[in-house]
C-alpha cells in the first residue's frame, strides 16, 4: 500500500482548489472515451499529455472546464505562471464565473512576483467571488450541498484576494507602490482585517522596509526576548509560504499560541474584533506547526496541533490540509500500535475528500488504500 508523502503534499497546498465540477463521461463516443482515459490515469506526466490532447481535439466540448482547469494547477504547480495565466483566461471565456480559474490566475501572478498582474488578478478574483458568492440558495435539496461548497469556496477566494494585496505591499521597497496597492485594498473593503493589520504599530517595519529586512528586523527583537504578535506572524507565514526554516516556523507558532492564550485585546480594537483576529491567528499558528509536525515524523504533536486548528480554520484549501495531514498522521499512529486510530485516519481522509482541493485525488487515494490495508468497509 502506498500513502503519499506529508511532505510533497505540504508542498502543493499552495495550489489552489480545482472548481470541483463533476466529470460526466458518455463512453460510446470518442471524447468520451479519452475523459474516461483521463479520469483513471495515475502517471502524472501520461495523464497531462491526454488533457492536452483532449483540449486541442475538442476545445468546444462540454467537459473542457473540467479538463482546461487541470491544465492550469499543472501549470502552476511546474511554474509555467504565464501559460497558467492564459489558460485561466481561457477558461474564464468560456465561464465567466468560474472563481478558481481566477485564483490561480492570482497566485500566478505572484509566483512572477508582478505587482500590476496582482492587483489585476486579486480584483477579477474579488469580483467573481462577490459575485458567486452571492448566489441565491437552490430551492432543489439535491443542489444545495453544491452551492454551500461552491460559495463557501468563493468567499475564501475574496479573503485570499484581499490577503494578495495585502502581501505586495508588505513585500515591496517602493513608498509609493506600497501606497497604491493600500488604496486598491481600501476601495474594495474598508474594514479588511489586512488593512487593519497594514495599520497597526507592529506592522510599521512591514509597511517601511523590505519583507526580507522586516523579518530581519523581528527577529533581532525576538533574540532579544521582544515578542509581538503581528511580528511573530509575519516572521512564522514567510518561512513557511518558502517552505524554509521548518524549526522557526514551528518556534514562532508555539510562541503566538503561548501569547495569544493571555493576550488582552490592544486598545484601538473591539472585544468581538480581538476575538476574532485572535482566533484567526491561532488557527493559522496551530496548522503551520501541525502540518511540519507531521512532515517531521512528530505524529502525536501533528495530530495535537491539527485537531485545534480545524474549529478555527475557514479557507476551504488550509481545511483540506489539515484533514488530509489528520488522516496522515493517524494512520502512521495504527500502524505504529495504535489500530483503534485508523478510525480517526480514515474519517478524516473522507472529510478532506469531501473538498474540492489540489490534494482532494490524493485523499480519494489514500482513503482507498487505508480501507484495503485495515479490510474496512466502503
Amino acid at each position: 500500500m502506498k500513502i503519499f508523502s506529508a511532505s510533497l503534499v505540504l508542498a502543493i497546498l499552495t495550489l489552489c482548489p480545482l472548481s470541483g465540477q463533476p466529470l460526466l463521461v458518455e463512453t460510446d463516443t470518442m471524447e468520451g472515451q479519452l475523459l474516461q482515459q483521463i479520469d483513471v490515469e495515475q502517471n502524472a506526466a501520461k495523464k497531462i499529455e491526454l488533457l492536452e490532447l483532449f483540449a486541442k481535439r475538442f476545445p468546444n466540448h462540454e467537459a473542457i472546464t473540467w479538463v482546461l482547469s487541470h491544465i492550469q494547477v499543472h501549470s502552476l504547480a511546474e511554474k509555467q505562471y504565464d501559460r497558467a495565466i492564459e489558460t485561466g483566461k481561457k477558461i474564464l471565456s468560456i465561464d465567466p464565473d468560474e472563481v478558481a480559474a481566477a485564483h490561480n490566475a492570482l497566485k500566478a501572478a505572484e509566483g512572477m512576483k508582478d505587482v500590476d498582474l496582482i492587483q489585476h488578478w486579486s480584483g477579477e478574483a474579488s469580483r467573481i467571488s462577490r459575485k458567486v458568492a452571492s448566489l441565491p440558495k437552490p430551492e432543489e435539496p439535491e443542489e444545495q450541498e453544491a452551492w454551500k461548497i461552491r460559495t463557501e469556496y468563493a468567499r475564501q477566494v475574496e479573503a485570499y484576494a484581499e490577503y494578495a494585496l495585502y502581501f505586495a505591499a508588505a513585500s515591496s521597497k517602493d513608498a509609493r507602490l506600497k501606497a497604491r496597492l493600500i488604496e486598491a485594498l481600501e476601495q474594495r473593503n474598508p474594514k479588511s482585517e489586512y488593512l487593519a493589520l497594514m495599520r497597526t504599530a507592529e506592522s510599521a517595519a512591514v509597511r517601511q522596509v523590505d519583507i526580507v529586512e522586516a523579518v530581519a528586523a523581528a527577529e533581532t527583537a525576538f533574540n532579544k526576548g521582544e515578542y509581538r504578535i503581528d511580528a511573530l506572524l509575519m516572521a512564522a507565514t514567510y518561512y513557511m509560504e518558502r517552505q524554509q526554516e521548518p524549526d522557526k516556523v514551528i518556534s514562532y507558532s508555539l510562541k503566538l499560541i503561548h501569547i495569544l492564550a493571555s493576550a488582552p485585546a490592544p486598545r484601538e480594537m473591539s472585544a468581538a474584533g480581538w476575538e476574532s483576529k485572535k482566533s484567526t491567528i491561532l488557527g493559522r499558528a496551530h496548522w503551520m506547526a501541525g502540518l511540519l509536525y507531521s512532515v517531521q515524523g512528530k505524529y502525536s504533536l501533528a495530530d495535537k496541533h491539527l485537531r485545534a486548528s480545524l474549529p478555527l480554520l475557514h479557507a476551504a484549501d488550509m481545511i483540506a490540509g489539515a484533514l488530509y495531514h489528520l488522516g496522515y498522521v493517524n494512520f502512521r499512529i495504527a500502524e505504529g500500535g495504535e489500530r483503534i486510530r485508523i478510525h480517526d485516519a480514515v474519517r478524516f481522509t473522507g472529510e478532506c475528500v469531501k473538498i474540492p482541493s489540489a490534494i482532494q485525488a490524493q485523499a480519494v487515494e489514500n482513503l482507498r488504500a487505508m480501507k484495503a490495508e485495515y479490510n474496512l468497509p466502503d
